[in-house]
């Protein structure tokens, strides 16, 4: 495809330069992106690209992107983007209609859930529905609350059997590996094409250790998974501006959406990479809302998420909900049982953009009255962190510059050309040094200068 360019997708009026191809329809590029046409390439660096690059955005666009309108395809909506890409080229879509072998391990899990949602709304199900009523879960949402509850090792077996599955099968799914899994609550972790990748399951007892209150499914990762519950969340959001709450735990998610809140996905834990942030961005996800619990690890997961967000290549704009508003309550999941889904909501209408928060976190506990050692110590440490923002974050850098120096009680012009010198200087000559090596000094001298 990339060199049939102009003919799949001519309406960028594309050229060839050194590197490939570049646009030169400024009308098509100013409006499909803001941009001016040479801004926009298609270059070879070394390998093919997968769609297209704006300059001075930092922006990468998936030629299925561009082909749906400006979000990611999944499921049928993918297939169709291939389709008309490889019709544009001139290729054969035929043999994307062939069936495709079936994934019976996944068919294992999704069977096995399955049975484990109807044991739950089942007899067998009275104990773990008191449960989750006391957790308070509405009577009339625990059907459709996306839960299930394991049944004796012996029952899932009997019921895969009766499915179609043999006892090699389900033995190696992991279903019945673990003794401790009968009788708990479980979920289903899916991937981005909507299959279970791993599935979860919890004590019913809240007593229970810590360490051993979520099993997982053994021999099934999480690594390259999405964020718990996406996979459901991300058609509600599709089509229009995304904005998505993230939360801890899992259940926070099921409590949420048991109350209407529909835009919600989980870490499922205390960590997020920076990969994932740039997955949320090419899914069409502009803004993510960190709502991590009211504890000393959820302050570090929040703080670790806000830096790692802005580690990623692109990804969408970070707000907080600082865990300290939860307060008296810990989490999510207690917030709405305790105050209602009102206060949820209020709760979020008092984000903060998640660039500043981590500031004023590394500038905290000074104040103007502060001696002059510990503020400037405080604007040191908000500094450094602040002088590692990539260019696409220069105006949130801007508030939080301003923030913590109020804080501090300094005058906004007087921290910037501190910060420039001392912080923001260095940055870019470490950012040159990776780029052009040591034989590029000229350079070096001209950022110093």
């Amino acid at each position: 495809m990339f060199e049939r360019l102009p003919q799949v997708f001519p309406e960028f009026g594309w050229r060839r330069d050194a590197h490939g191809w570049v646009a030169t329809n400024y009308q098509h590029t100013k409006a499909r992106f803001g941009v001016r046409a040479d801004r926009v390439v298609a270059h070879a660096l070394p390998l093919l690209p997968r769609g297209l690059y704006i300059h001075g955005e930092d922006r990468a666009v998936l030629w299925t992107e561009y082909i749906n309108g400006g979000t990611v395809p999944t499921g049928a909506d993918f297939i169709r983007a291939v389709k008309e890409i490889a019709e544009r080229a001139g290729v054969d879509p035929s043999p994307l209609d062939r069936a495709q072998p079936r994934d019976r391990r996944a068919d294992l899990l999704q069977a096995f859930f399955d049975h484990c949602q109807r044991e739950l709304t089942g007899e067998h199900g009275t104990q773990a529905r008191a449960y989750l009523e006391r957790r308070g879960f509405p009577r009339d949402t625990i059907e459709k609350a996306g839960l299930g509850l394991v049944p004796a090792a012996a029952r899932t077996c009997e019921l895969l059997e009766r499915t179609g599955y043999g006892e090699g099968e389900i033995k190696a799914s992991g279903v019945v590996a673990d003794s401790r899994w009968p009788g708990r609550l479980c979920g289903a972790w899916r991937d981005d094409y909507g299959r279970i990748g791993t599935l979860w399951a919890r004590a019913l007892d809240d007593t229970e250790n810590a360490e051993s209150r979520y099993l997982y499914l053994r021999g099934a990762a999480r690594t390259n998974l999405p964020l718990y519950g996406l996979s459901d969340t991300f058609p509600r959001i599709h089509g229009a501006p995304g904005q998505l709450v993230v939360v801890e735990g899992l259940i926070d998610v099921h409590q949420l959406r048991a109350r209407g809140i529909g835009n919600v996905a989980a870490l499922g834990g205390t960590s997020i990479r920076p990969q994932a942030f740039e997955r949320l961005r090419r899914r069409g996800i502009e803004t993510v809302t960190l709502c991590l619990d009211n504890d000393d690890a959820g302050r570090r997961a929040t703080a670790r998420a806000v830096e790692d967000s802005a580690r990623a290549a692109l990804g969408p704009t970070v707000y907080v909900v600082d865990p300290a508003a939860f307060a008296p309550e810990k989490d999510p999941d207690e917030l709405v049982r305790e105050r209602g889904a009102d206060a949820w909501r209020e709760l979020l209408a008092h984000r903060v953009c998640g660039i500043e928060w981590r500031a004023r976190e590394l500038s905290a506990g000074v104040t103007r009255e502060s001696p002059a050692a510990e503020r400037r110590a405080a604007l040191g440490r908000a500094g450094r962190w602040l002088g590692t923002l990539p260019p696409r974050l220069a105006l949130e850098q801007e508030d939080a510059l301003r923030a913590v120096a109020e804080r501090c009680g300094y005058s906004t012009p007087a921290v910037t050309r501190a910060f420039q010198i001392r912080f923001f200087r260095e940055q870019a000559i470490e950012r040159t040094k990776m780029v052009h090596g040591p034989e590029r000094r000229p350079m070096e001298r001209a950022i110093e200068r």
